[in-house]
């Protein structure tokens, strides 16, 4: 048997001993036939992480000079990935002050394979978008972060994020910042985890899309000036005037459709009027918008996920996704350690 090891070719001498077939070379570097060590396939699930399985074969090549398959690649990465943890055990016991969490959904492309149909699976296959709820949780002032996911209900999302917060030292007088887009289960998943102390904010930008829309109605003219002194307005802690000056608006035009864009301003704000305290977030510091979890859909699920051509069973795509968490989260090595200590036992 032949090795290549770097540029130099070991031969391995095979002899049986007590009839089975021995190996004394792959004895002593514990790599076995037809296995990958632990060092190897932390290596194949970091490139699988973040590349396309294909492209992590020809990179581990080029950079290893080790031709594993992509396939196999696939595997093992999938494989790790679904028994992967996303947080510590062991959760931050001091009592943070202040908390800021964030939840954003994205689209992620789900396929749904019959298992039960006979001849080539790939013609019986359906192709659709599911949510994708992200968020995370950080102590004020800080810069390290707690992300979680979920392909689920707002509930799942909502134990996830509370496993956020967790992480970040929730306690008994620990208040949190919480920020989102409109989507009121985000609202009520904050408000039913984490009860008074929580005020949610819905973000500033997104509710500036709908004033942007409506500012054309409310004023023809002067549509950028009416739309600038409704966000001061705003950011003063005066929602209702604002409100109450869109409603007036509507009142002087008559008849306007549901799907008017002042219309559908005022019917947005009215719902969310609880949730626009912009005014004492700025004072005390705190964000208003929720870029960074937009922003955190990107590198945390798009990158990878949203490669041209990649459709994913659920249970893979929540795998993938909770891998790539979990190497943010900083407990990925925390994995390979249990791993490492199971392999010793058996």
């Amino acid at each position: 048997m032949h090795t290549l090891y770097g540029d130099i070719k070991i031969e391995e001498v095979c002899f049986m001993k007590n009839g089975h077939l021995f190996r004394p070379f792959s004895v002593s570097a514990k790599v076995y036939c037809k296995c990958y060590s632990f060092y190897l396939q932390k290596i194949i699930i970091d490139f699988g992480a973040d590349l396309s399985f294909e492209e992590a074969s020809k990179k581990i090549k080029y950079h290893y000079r080790i031709d594993v398959q992509a396939n196999t690649i696939r595997k093992i990465t999938e494989q790790h990935a679904k028994k992967v943890f996303t947080t510590s055990k062991k959760p931050s016991i001091k009592n943070s002050k202040k908390i800021i969490a964030e939840v954003d959904g994205s689209m992620v492309p789900i396929v749904n394979i019959d298992s039960n149909s006979k001849g080539d699976k790939r013609k019986n296959k359906k192709t659709f978008w599911k949510e994708a709820k992200l968020c995370f949780a950080k102590e004020f002032g800080r810069i390290d972060k707690h992300y979680a996911c979920v392909i689920g209900s707002p509930e799942e999302a909502g134990k996830k994020l509370y496993e956020c917060v967790l992480q970040s030292g929730l306690g008994d007088n620990t208040k949190i910042h919480g920020l989102g887009d409109g989507a009121l289960w985000i609202a009520d998943q904050m408000e039913d985890k984490f009860g008074p102390q929580v005020n949610f904010l819905i973000d500033f930008y997104h509710l500036c899309e709908y004033l942007s829309e409506a500012s054309v109605w409310a004023d023809v003219l002067n549509s950028k000036k009416w739309f600038s002194k409704q966000k001061e307005k705003l950011k003063a802690g005066k929602a209702k005037e604002v409100l109450e000056e869109i409603k007036i608006k509507i009142e002087k035009f008559k008849n306007l459709k549901k799907d008017n864009a002042l219309v559908k301003c005022y019917f947005y704000m009215k719902k969310r009027m609880k949730y626009f305290d912009y005014k004492s977030a700025l004072e005390q510091g705190l964000p208003i918008g929720s870029g960074e979890i937009e922003s955190a859909h990107r590198y945390v699920i798009q990158q990878r996920l949203k490669i041209p051509g990649a459709w994913w069973k659920k249970e893979n795509a929540i795998a993938m996704i909770n891998l790539r968490i979990a190497r943010l989260n900083g407990v990925l090595e925390d994995y390979w350690e249990e791993e490492i200590k199971k392999k010793r036992a058996a």
